[in-house]
C-alpha cells in the first residue's frame, strides 16, 4: 500500500505529456519484449531443426552407404563361389584353347553384370595366377604380371575390414582358397574396385554449401579418405579426438570456434562419415531472425522517437504556449493574446483564451477606472469634511493669538494657513511629486506645532534627493500626520513626539510616521491591520489612511501601500511603501 502511495506521489505531479509518453512506452515495451521472446524461441527452434536436419541427412547417407557396402560384400562373396569362376582355375590343364577362350568370355560377361549392379563399382577383376590371365569387366581378358595379383593379395584386409587399399584404390577382394597365405598363389582372385569419384560425387550432394566439407574415411585410423575438399584438413583434429569413441549408428556432435561437426562410425566396415559445416552456414537463418529482431527494436525506437516528436509538436508545444499565456495573465498582463492559425482543439482553446483575456481586460479596466473615480470622490469628500473643521480650529487659534496681541505669530500662522489651503484647493492634478507632498505635509505640521505649542515636538529626517521627483497621489502624507494629532498626540498634555523618517533601498522607499501616543490598544491595532488588508472595499467608514492606502495600491500595485505596527516610541507607526524600481519611474 505504501509502495502504491509512493508511486502516486511520484506519478501524479508529472505533466500530461510525460504521462502520455510513459503510457506509450509501457505499451510498446511489452510488444517488443514479446517479439524478442518469440524471435528467440523461433531462433532456438530453427537452430535445433537445422541440426536435426543435418544429422538426419548424414544418417541417411550413412545408411545408404552401409547398405551398398554390405550388398557389394555379399556380391563378391557370392561370386567367389560361382561354379564357372571357381572351376575354371582348376580345369585349365585339361581344357582346349577354345574351351578356355569360351569360358573366359563367359566370366567376362558375369563380371560386367556384377559391375552394373551398383554405381559405386568402377571395375570387377578376376585373376587366374596359374595361367597368368586377368579378366576385367571394363578391360576384357589380358595377360597380367605376377606382381599385380601379388600386390592385391598382400593388401587384403589392410583397412581392418572387408575393404582393402591398393595403389590408391579401394577393393573388396576374395581369393580361392580363402585361407591361403599371402605367398602361395591362389587358384583365382576376385576383386571389386570401388569408384572413389562416385563416392565423392555423392558426398558433394550432401554438402550444405561450398564451404562444407564431407569426409568418408576407411580404416580405424582413417587410412583412406575421400573428401569433398582437396585435403579434408578441417576434419583431422575431429578424427583424432573421436577415434573409436562414437557408438555405431549414432551421430556424434562437436562444435569448434568455426565449425559444427557431425560424425557416424561403422564398426563392421570400419568407415567413418564426418561432415564439417561452418557456423555461419548453420546459424545463417538464425542470424536472419536476429537481424529481424534488431530491425524490430530499431523500428520500435524510431517509432518512439517519432511519437515523442509528434507529441511534443502537437500536444506539448501548444500546451506550453497556453500555460505561458496563463502565467503572463497571472502576473497581471491582461492584454496577453495567443496568435495562432490552428484549426484543431488547441486553436479553439486559443480563441477562447483570447476572448476571455479581452473580456477580463475590459472588466479590470472598468473596475480600475471605477475604483479610481471612487477614490477621487472619497478624497474630495474627505477634503470637504476636513477643510471646514480644520478652518474652524485655525480661525479659533488666530482669535486666541489676536487676544494675546501676538502679531508676528499671527502673520506666520496666516502664511502657513494660506499655503495649506492653496495646495488643498488645487484640484486640477490628481498627482504631485513626493517633494511637493512633503512640503505640504511640513506646512500642515508647522500649523499644528503653532496650535499645540510646547505640548509636542517633531523630528524630520532628510528625504533622498532622487526621491523628491517620484509622482505620487496628491494629499499623501498630510492625512498620516493629521491622524497622529487626532488619535495619538491630541490628548497628550505634554512631551508629545512625532518622527518622520525616510528609509531607501534598491527597490522601494519607506516613509515612517510614528508617535509616542499612549491611547493605542492592541484591539485598535488589529482592527487597523484588518482594514488595510481588506481589498473588496467593504471596510465601513472611509478614513484618510484607507483612502491613501487604496490610491497607492491603484498606482503602484500590491507591493505598495500602508502598513501599521506599534512604534518603539509606544504609539502608532505608519509605514508608507513606495516602489522606486525602473518600472515605477
Amino acid at each position: 500500500m505504501r509502495m502504491l502511495e509512493r508511486i502516486q506521489q511520484i506519478w501524479m505531479p508529472r505533466s500530461i505529456v510525460t504521462k502520455l509518453m510513459a503510457a506509450f512506452v509501457l505499451v510498446v515495451f511489452p510488444l517488443c519484449a514479446a517479439g524478442f521472446i518469440i524471435t528467440s524461441s523461433s531462433s532456438n527452434q530453427m537452430k535445433t531443426e537445422i541440426k536435426r536436419a543435418n544429422e538426419s541427412k548424414l544418417h541417411f547417407y550413412y545408411s545408404h552407404l552401409e547398405f551398398e557396402l554390405n550388398r557389394i560384400t555379399s556380391l563378391v562373396t557370392e561370386y567367389s563361389y560361382d561354379e564357372t569362376l571357381s572351376s575354371f582355375s582348376t580345369r585349365t590343364p585339361i581344357m582346349t584353347a577354345y574351351e578356355k577362350a569360351y569360358t573366359l568370355n563367359q566370366i567376362h560377361i558375369k563380371l560386367r553384370q556384377m559391375k552394373e549392379t551398383s554405381p559405386y563399382i568402377s571395375d570387377v577383376v578376376y585373376y587366374v595366377p596359374g595361367i597368368g590371365k586377368k579378366v576385367s569387366a571394363t578391360g576384357g581378358v589380358s595377360n597380367v604380371p605376377a606382381k599385380e595379383w601379388q600386390g592385391l593379395l598382400g593388401s587384403m584386409g589392410n583397412l581392418q575390414g572387408a575393404l582393402s587399399r591398393y595403389n590408391g584404390e579401394l577393393y573388396l577382394l576374395r581369393s580361392n582358397p580363402f585361407n591361403l597365405d599371402r605367398v602361395t598363389p591362389p587358384n583365382f582372385l576376385l576383386g571389386i574396385r570401388l569408384s572413389s569419384e562416385e563416392l565423392r560425387v555423392r558426398l558433394q550432394e550432401f554438402a550444405v554449401s561450398g564451404e562444407s566439407d564431407i569426409v568418408l574415411a576407411f580404416g580405424s585410423r582413417s587410412d583412406y579418405m575421400i573428401s569433398t575438399s582437396e585435403s579434408g584438413e578441417t576434419l583431422k583434429d575431429f578424427e583424432q579426438i573421436q577415434e573409436g569413441r562414437t557408438p555405431e549408428g549414432s551421430v556424434e556432435r562437436l562444435r569448434s570456434s568455426d565449425y559444427y561437426y557431425y560424425s557416424i562410425y561403422d564398426h563392421d566396415n570400419h568407415f567413418r562419415l564426418t561432415a564439417s559445416i561452418p557456423n555461419d552456414v548453420v546459424l545463417k537463418p538464425i542470424q536472419i531472425y536476429s537481424q529481424w529482431l534488431i530491425l524490430l527494436l530499431v523500428l520500435s525506437l524510431v517509432v518512439v522517437i517519432l511519437f515523442s516528436l509528434w507529441t511534443y509538436r502537437m500536444i506539448h508545444r501548444p500546451l506550453a504556449r497556453l500555460v505561458r499565456g496563463f502565467r503572463r495573465a497571472e502576473q497581471g498582463d491582461t492584454a496577453v493574446q495567443i496568435t495562432d492559425t490552428r484549426k484543431d482543439e488547441f486553436g479553439y482553446l486559443y480563441d477562447r483564451f483570447n476572448e476571455m483575456m479581452k473580456h477580463l481586460h475590459t472588466l479590470i479596466e472598468e473596475n480600475y477606472v471605477q475604483r479610481i473615480r471612487t477614490g477621487e470622490a472619497e478624497l474630495k469628500h474627505l477634503q470637504s469634511q476636513i477643510t471646514p473643521h480644520f478652518l474652524y480650529n485655525s480661525l479659533f487659534s488666530i482669535k486666541q493669538m489676536a487676544e494675546l496681541e501676538n502679531v508676528e505669530l499671527i502673520k506666520e500662522f496666516s502664511d502657513y494657513l494660506g499655503q495649506y489651503f492653496r495646495y488643498m484647493t488645487r484640484d486640477a492634478a490628481q498627482e504631485a511629486s513626493l517633494g511637493e507632498e512633503l512640503d505640504h505635509a511640513l506646512v500642515y505640521l508647522a500649523i499644528q506645532e503653532i496650535r499645540f505649542g510646547t505640548r509636542m515636538r517633531s523630528e524630520i529626517g532628510g528625504i533622498p534627493e532622487d526621491c523628491r521627483s517620484i509622482r505620487v497621489p496628491r494629499v499623501l502624507l498630510q492625512p498620516m500626520i493629521e491622524n497622529v494629532f487626532e488619535h495619538g498626540l491630541g490628548q497628550k498634555a505634554g512631551g508629545g513626539l512625532l518622527m518622520l523618517t525616510f528609509i531607501r533601498d534598491e527597490q522601494r522607499l519607506v516613509i515612517r510616521i510614528e508617535d509616542n501616543g499612549e491611547d493605542l490598544t492592541e484591539e485598535q491595532l488589529k482592527l487597523l491591520r484588518a482594514q488595510l488588508a481588506s481589498t473588496d472595499g467593504e471596510r465601513g467608514e472611509i478614513t484618510g489612511m484607507m483612502n491613501v492606502h487604496q490610491r497607492l495600491r491603484f498606482k503602484f500595485g500590491p507591493g505598495s501601500g500602508l502598513q501599521v505596527e506599534r512604534s518603539p516610541l509606544g504609539g502608532l507607526c505608519v509605514m508608507v511603501t513606495i516602489p522606486t524600481g525602473e518600472e515605477n519611474d
